[in-house]
């Protein structure tokens, strides 16, 4: 597997698009197509490799081999740019990662398919959205880790908190995903898996929760 092919898988497995639902969003290529892809039997053509890319929400040249040695030739320009973000491919909403969570090295926006998130949103504006990845299993079953999750930034103040709410936060110089569950006396932070990893912030701490967000949905 050549690391083309290795940053299309991860692309895939980060935006938790399947094979089919690319090959449709595509419009030209099978699934068995993309499955080709994934082992590495056959490259992305250099012709659909924006449109992929855009899809992903990564570099077109970083998953086609043949698209890269046309642009390390000098004979297209780099689809890249900030220009490209400004068109966004039709029925796809560009969104931006949460700044100070997780990882440094993500790549800082994803397209993803307005289907998609007003399906998870439902009334949540898109413009309100961020996407963070879940970095460990502290949230599974229901969310896996590595799992895109959309965070709406407007969500922030303690006193709008949702009893039971799933938020993104920092504390104590630490970020992480977890349920919110009021106690009359502290604020507890419960993980939904089989541990049910608990951190309690007692009424004197609070200020250290800095909510980044509630988590309205995950891909």
């Amino acid at each position: 597997m050549n690391k083309y092919t290795e940053a299309f898988v991860a692309a895939m497995d980060q935006t938790g698009i399947r094979s089919r639902t690319l090959a449709a969003q595509v419009g030209t290529f099978s699934d068995n197509s993309v499955a080709q892809w994934r082992s590495g039997r056959r490259p992305i053509p250099a012709e659909y490799a924006v449109k992929i890319a855009k899809i992903l929400g990564v570099p077109p040249e970083s998953i086609s081999q043949p698209y890269d040695r046309l642009l390390q030739s000098g004979a297209i320009a780099s689809a890249n740019g900030p220009e490209a973000w400004a068109n966004p491919p039709a029925g796809h909403a560009l969104i931006e990662r949460l700044p100070g969570f997780g990882r440094s090295d993500e790549q800082e926006r994803l397209w993803l398919p307005e289907l998609m998130l007003r399906r998870e949103l439902g009334a949540t504006p898109i413009e309100n959205i961020r996407w963070v990845t879940q970095q460990s299993r502290t949230m599974e079953p229901e969310i896996k880790r590595h799992a895109v999750i959309l965070v709406d930034i407007s969500a922030t103040r303690h006193e709008d908190v949702v009893d039971g709410g799933v938020y993104a936060y920092e504390l104590w110089g630490r970020t992480d995903v977890r349920r919110v569950a009021i106690r009359r006396d502290s604020w507890v932070l419960v993980g939904d898996n089989e541990d049910r990893t608990k951190t309690a912030v007692p009424a004197a701490d609070l200020p250290d929760l800095q909510l980044l967000g509630m988590v309205v949905g995950w891909l």
